[in-house]
């Protein structure tokens, strides 16, 4: 089977040093070298967009042009994605990975390269996926973060990318886009400052071309512009929170005692006598596990959750 690796994707950067210097925190542009990556730009549904449609199985997401973002979509059969794209929508095609065999082996490679957990396929805390996105020239994507680490690969065209690092919150749980009428929850938890309208004059400017890698962390800044069609594929990895593996892990050990299968019963209603008692059974249950923790080791909580 065909398939690239971290190495192949970074190159000619060495892995070492992509670790010690960008990994996960800063953002890398790596410029075009003769044949690197051939084994991706030599598959066949890459070649064109109507045989990328052709090769489509799902629906594939149209960004509506109203607000600039991708998660501003509809979905539409394949049959109807070329006229979609030439009234100046975006395509995106979601988990390529599912359509190509080539694509697959290497986002599994390239997680496993990173030493991204998943802690099993129920449960997966990486979501590894692969998306390709097909965007008209003068169209683009508005000022956001993302709650994931990218790599994309420029495969035909041209896309200017500009980044800037967040100042307003570290590692966020969340994706943001300006001028979204709502923020998460969570995110607004997680912020320190307020977040930014627009990028500032120091921004890092990338020109994307064919055969550039771009690897975008979670929490930068960017927004993007075409200056002629462009399609490009992303490899995609959410990133496992310390709390994640807490939580899992913990999980796995908790389900193993009846006290912690009972039922959460009366957390909820109207029976304010129900309620309190249920909260003071949960009370009991968090100072046993308090006292029961500092005799649990970090590695045997990781192993019982089945995540080394």
């Amino acid at each position: 089977m065909k398939k690239i690796g971290l190495a192949d994707l970074i190159a000619p950067i060495s892995v070492q040093e992509f670790f010690s210097s960008n990994w996960p925190l800063e953002p890398l542009f790596i410029k075009p070298t003769p044949g690197k990556l051939q084994t991706i730009f030599e598959l066949p549904q890459l070649q064109d967009l109507e045989l990328l449609i052709a090769a489509r199985q799902r629906q594939v997401r149209a960004c509506l042009p109203d607000f600039d973002d991708e998660y501003s979509s509809i979905h539409l059969q394949p049959s109807d994605a070329l006229k979609a794209y030439r009234n100046n929508m975006t395509l995106v095609f979601d988990s390529m990975q599912s359509q190509d065999a080539t694509i697959a082996a290497s986002l599994k490679q390239i997680r496993q390269d990173l030493g991204l957990v998943t802690g099993g396929e129920e449960n997966d805390l990486c979501k590894a996926r692969s998306i390709a996105y097909a965007t008209p020239a003068g169209c683009g994507t508005r000022l956001h973060f993302d709650a994931n680490a990218n790599f994309v690969i420029q495969i035909q065209g041209t896309k200017t990318w500009r980044l800037a690092p967040n100042e307003s919150v570290d590692f966020p749980t969340e994706r943001f886009t300006t001028g979204s009428l709502e923020m998460p929850a969570a995110l607004e938890k997680q912020c320190h400052a307020h977040l930014i309208d627009e990028l500032p004059e120091d921004s890092m400017t990338c020109v994307m071309k064919p055969g550039c890698v771009l690897f975008v962390p979670r929490g930068y800044w960017h927004e993007t512009t075409t200056e002629e069609d462009s399609l490009s594929l992303n490899f995609t990895f959410s990133q496992p929170t310390w709390a994640d593996v807490f939580t899992k892990s913990l999980q796995e050990v908790l389900l193993r005692s009846p006290e912690w299968r009972e039922l959460a019963d009366g957390l909820e209603g109207t029976d304010a006598a129900r309620k309190e008692q249920a909260i003071e059974r949960f009370e009991f249950l968090v100072k046993n596990l308090t006292e029961e923790l500092p005799g649990i080791s970090g590695a045997a909580l990781l192993s019982e959750g089945g995540l080394i």
